[in-house]
């Protein structure tokens, strides 16, 4: 079942037969302004004060448990990171908000993997984001890219549009070498990241729980000091939360658990209000424990930006293709220009290079 919820928070929890789902149409007690962060899809209560911190925060993803080990709590913040992306791609405030919320989810879902393997999604709408693509390892060294970067008006649903949601899951099976892809795809159901992220583990992996996901971002025109080379947006929080009931968890438990999601809900509270506050996530993770025993666990893990590409990384992918078509290319430029995706690293060659690379594979055939 649905619940709606803020602007900012979007939440999926679906639960089995026989227990009692989250209650369609709630809205928020008083009436809300979008205020500076308008072009993020925030909105907050008119009379809250907004205080960025001038301290800058340590992105960082917190973990508990319940002492009867049931219910799995993690809450992240990833500003820098998300902020670190945006930056590079030059995505303007709805792009951002997408891109953020994605990056913050697949954080949340890919913690507690093994460190090579990875979670990845991959939007494929037929909005004008064009497109999204986001993932993380173990590690929890993310990245990800939007199709059309320029979108800054309407809805994160809107911009991603109706289609379909491709997860590919990389792992390490027992007795093999190299880690194994495992595909799945979905219908998008909302568009709005966060919430078909979670459609998709709750049907596909079978896994009960609730996502959320937010970003507050700042037009050029709202930074004080932006120059004409200044990006046309700047992400000044993101972060997220996951609450997941584990195997045989009981009634009551799952009751408890919708109690709090339902008082998160009721509050319309947002991670980015916590973060803009300068509060850590540990008091996300105690909130939405609330009535629960837990454990806040000591070993908090840091997500970052982390691209893979590089000089040799481009040689290979020059290499796949057929040498015709290479020759063809180098005839008619006097030089190769190949851009990262991810960082927007643009990787200039020279048709010499490209050819004495070529003649060294060759030889070692």
């Amino acid at each position: 079942a649905m619940a709606s919820v803020r602007s900012l928070v979007f939440l999926l929890l679906l639960l089995p037969q026989g227990r009692r789902a989250l209650s369609p149409g709630r809205r928020w007690g008083r009436r809300c302004k979008v205020v500076r962060m308008a072009g993020s899809n925030v909105g907050l209560p008119s009379n809250l004060h907004v205080v960025v911190p001038k301290k800058e925060r340590c992105d960082v993803l917190r973990r508990g448990l319940s002492k009867d080990g049931f219910v799995s709590v993690k809450a992240v913040d990833c500003t820098a990171m998300v902020a670190e992306v945006c930056r590079r791609q030059k995505c303007r405030k709805v792009a951002a908000t997408a891109l953020g919320r994605a990056l913050a989810s697949v954080a949340l879902i890919a913690d507690g993997i093994e460190d090579e393997e990875t979670f990845q999604v991959r939007f494929e709408g037929d909005g004008p984001l064009g497109g999204l693509l986001a993932m993380s390892n173990g590690r929890l060294e993310a990245r990800g890219y939007v199709g059309n970067p320029e979108v800054a008006v309407g809805s994160v649903g809107g911009a991603v549009g109706k289609g379909q949601l491709k997860v590919v899951r990389l792992k390490n099976l027992p007795g093999e070498e190299v880690a194994s892809p495992f595909s799945s795809i979905v219908d998008i159901v909302t568009g709005e990241i966060a919430q078909d992220i979670n459609y998709f583990v709750a049907t596909s992996e079978q896994r009960e729980g609730a996502l959320a996901a937010g970003v507050a971002v700042e037009e050029e025109e709202e930074v004080v000091g932006a120059t004409a080379d200044s990006p046309p947006s700047r992400v000044v929080a993101a972060g997220g939360w996951r609450i997941e009931l584990l195997p045989n968890a009981p009634k009551e438990v799952a009751d408890q658990v919708l109690a709090n999601v339902d008082a998160v809900l009721n509050a319309g509270f947002a991670t980015t209000d916590l973060l803009l506050r300068g509060e850590s996530v540990d008091g996300l993770v105690r909130l939405l424990f609330t009535g629960m025993d837990y454990d806040l666990l000591p070993d908090a893990a840091t997500p970052a930006f982390k691209c893979s590409c590089s000089d040799a990384r481009v040689f290979r992918t020059l290499a796949l293709l057929p040498r015709d078509e290479v020759m063809d290319i180098l005839q008619k430029n006097d030089k190769i220009e190949a851009k990262c995706e991810f960082c927007a690293t643009v990787y200039t060659l020279t048709p010499q290079q490209i050819i004495d690379h070529l003649a060294a594979i060759d030889k070692k055939d």
